[in-house]
């Protein structure tokens, strides 16, 4: 590679996270605009999360990870990531107080979800196929708790709640491999998640988790 192609690789890839940066920031910023005047009590209401008015901020429990939302700024503290501000941001705006149903459903099942949900569902598949296959049982139950999760009975080998949101709930089941079947995952959401996140934001939020997972696991 010569250098003035390296330079001109190095200027593209800068030019795109640039790009990536300025949408985020739009993004972010018409969240800020569109939860501005929003009352603190009718939020706590519909999002489940507490709010604390003589801290003037919100409280919530994320993935074990516990964040605070400054009100009125919507400034957050203690997310995982930006896009995981961003993802919390939206769930405070679209948040509609509708019970969990208890039924669980894919990525790919969300409304207009068949696209990039049903593509996430093959990913995340592969992905916990891969970080959990041949790891000791126990260690995955360690990890999960530790992440907020709840274990719980299932069909497969490992299945476990995990609290994104208060009213998000990712369960993950898992099946080790054996001499037939490889291993593998699957992520799903209770039906209620299209009041909380659209399908964009539920991605976001799966892929979290995962990076999370495989994080602690290493």
């Amino acid at each position: 590679m010569s250098c003035d192609t390296d330079i001109k690789n190095k200027e593209r890839k800068r030019n795109v996270e640039q790009q990536k940066n300025r949408m985020f920031m739009e993004m972010k910023k018409a969240a800020w605009k569109r939860l501005k005047g929003c009352e603190p009590k009718k939020i706590q209401e519909m999002a489940g999360m507490l709010f604390e008015e003589t801290k003037s901020a919100f409280y919530v429990n994320s993935l074990g990870n516990k964040v605070r939302i400054n009100y009125p700024g919507f400034e957050i503290e203690g997310a995982f990531n930006e896009w995981h501000e961003l993802v919390l941001l939206h769930y405070l705006e679209m948040a509609d107080g509708t019970p969990l149903s208890k039924k669980t459903i894919t990525y790919g099942e969300l409304p207009q979800g068949m696209v990039r949900g049903g593509r996430f569902d093959r990913e995340s598949e592969r992905i916990l196929g891969q970080c959990l296959d041949k790891k000791p049982i126990q260690k995955i139950e360690e990890i999960s708790r530790m992440l907020g999760a709840d274990i719980v009975e299932a069909k497969a080998d490992f299945s476990a709640v995990f609290w994104f949101l208060p009213r998000y709930p990712i369960t993950m089941n898992f099946w080790f491999s054996d001499d037939e079947f490889p291993a593998s995952g699957k992520l799903l959401l209770d039906s209620s998640a299209a009041h909380y996140l659209s399908v964009e934001d539920a991605v976001t939020a799966g892929t979290i988790l995962l990076e999370v997972l495989q994080k602690e696991l290493l």
